[in-house]
């Protein structure tokens, strides 16, 4: 059975709860390594109109991920992908490159931007002037690399998927491939837009590698349900989330938070950079 991750806005589309219900609060973070890590912030009952008002989670601990997990780094599959369809790959291309760099950082693989194809019309339904983001992961798929831990097309064009009406990516974990929209992620601030990227990436392929939704912490991984509600989330992830991709791909935290620090400040986002430099150990 294949599992598909989406992202979007839920307009429309029954949710169970109004946004009115209350909403059970989550159950209680596990704790940290001792030691180990500190600064993150522990999520409090959430506020009407967020995504865990209306979606109740169950969580995901470190040992149900370990045993769960459907896709992890290998000898046989160690890269990631970034694909251009269509025109995203001159629209895009510096945000493509730092897409690559916060990749390799963040999640301590190879990754390379591959050469732009083009985008798969067979999926655009005029009617809606979207393309069908479930049939683009199905053409993704037959294009994978053999070598592909991760393959993810990235398109300008608006996406959507059944009973959304839109949706800013969706993912397939059994197929490790993804498709998503920067469209709907404009703005006239191009440090704003990078870090919507880079974030869109960094959860969207979280998903891939088997981490559901973080209802514990101030996380990355945490489910949006607006774009208002994807900006207030940071760019880490949790204590918890960070302990799963190290065991999945396997890095030295230190290195990687210094990795993360200096592309945070090459690339402008000075309060990223100031909360990584936070994590370090001092000398």
């Amino acid at each position: 059975m294949k599992r598909l991750w989406t992202l979007g806005l839920l307009m429309g589309v029954s949710c169970g709860k109004s946004s009115s219900d209350p909403a059970p609060a989550p159950p209680p973070p596990a704790a940290p390594e001792p030691g180990r890590e500190d600064g993150f912030e522990k999520l409090g009952p959430p506020k009407a109109g967020e995504w865990l008002a209306h979606f109740k989670e169950d969580g995901q601990t470190f040992e149900q991920y370990v045993s769960g997990c459907a896709n992890r780094k290998s000898l046989e599959r160690p890269v990631f992908y970034i694909q251009p369809l269509g025109e995203a790959g001159a629209r895009y291309a510096k945000t493509l490159d730092l897409m690559r760099d916060y990749a390799e950082a963040f999640f301590n693989v190879k990754a390379k931007v591959c050469d732009p194809i083009p985008m798969f019309e067979n999926g655009y339904v005029p009617q809606r002037q979207q393309y069908n983001s479930t049939m683009i992961i199905g053409q993704l798929t037959e294009r994978a690399p053999k070598d592909a831990l991760v393959y993810i097309g990235i398109t300008e064009h608006d996406l959507f998927s059944r009973g959304l009406n839109f949706v800013f990516g969706e993912g397939n974990l059994r197929d490790r491939t993804g498709v998503y929209s920067l469209r709907r992620y404009a703005t006239p601030d191009p440090v704003h837009f990078n870090r919507r990227a880079l974030k869109l990436m960094a959860h969207e392929v979280g998903h891939i590698l088997s981490i559901h939704h973080c209802i514990y912490y101030k996380c990355v991984m945490q489910g949006a349900n607006s774009l208002d509600e994807d900006d207030r989330h940071p760019m880490h992830l949790c204590p918890i989330d960070l302990r799963k991709l190290e065991w999945n791909t396997g890095f030295d935290r230190a290195e990687r938070y210094r990795r993360l620090r200096d592309l945070y400040a090459a690339a402008g986002m000075s309060a990223e950079a100031d909360w990584v430099a936070g994590r370090l150990p001092a000398r």
